[in-house]
């Protein structure tokens, strides 16, 4: 008999919390930080983006080119984004007859909800970094295209 007590006891729990939950949350009593949404946002459905400081020259050339694109803007706040732009690049010497300089960039967008990557893409140039820019936002651009015509 006690364990069908218990059993009973469990039951009413386990439906008691959600509706309490549910109850608050209806009322406006819950904060609103339940995120509906498992996955990223679509890369077509980024309108604004956050780019994570640095003190990389290459981020703010890159940072000089997206604000340029009418697409998608550029956030001052992070809470008013839709995605966090990361920039990493690493510079190295090549061995060789002469000096060569390798920049590798790699630029991440990440949902700012989710948490989870939109867009990655890694890119190489021997000197050129402004062109590198060039390179990876011409990218973005036409993933962002093909991501939009997808829908």
């Amino acid at each position: 008999m006690n364990s069908r007590a218990s059993c009973h006891t469990r039951v009413q729990a386990g439906w008691v919390m959600p509706t309490i939950l549910a109850l608050l949350v209806s009322a406006g009593f819950a904060p609103a930080q339940v995120v509906l949404s498992a996955g990223p946002l679509p890369l077509y459905q980024v309108k604004s983006i956050y780019m994570v400081p640095s003190s990389d020259d290459f981020a703010f050339l890159l940072k000089a080119r997206l604000e340029k694109w009418n697409a998608i803007g550029i956030a001052s706040k992070l809470e008013e984004a839709d995605a966090i732009l990361t920039c990493q690049t690493s510079t190295t010497m090549v061995p060789a007859k002469v000096v060569i300089w390798r920049t590798i960039a790699e630029v991440t967008l990440v949902d700012r909800r989710s948490q989870k990557p939109i867009w990655k893409t890694t890119k190489a140039a021997i000197y050129d970094t402004r062109g590198l820019a060039d390179e990876i936002l011409e990218q973005l651009k036409q993933d962002w295209r093909k991501s939009a015509s997808q829908y």
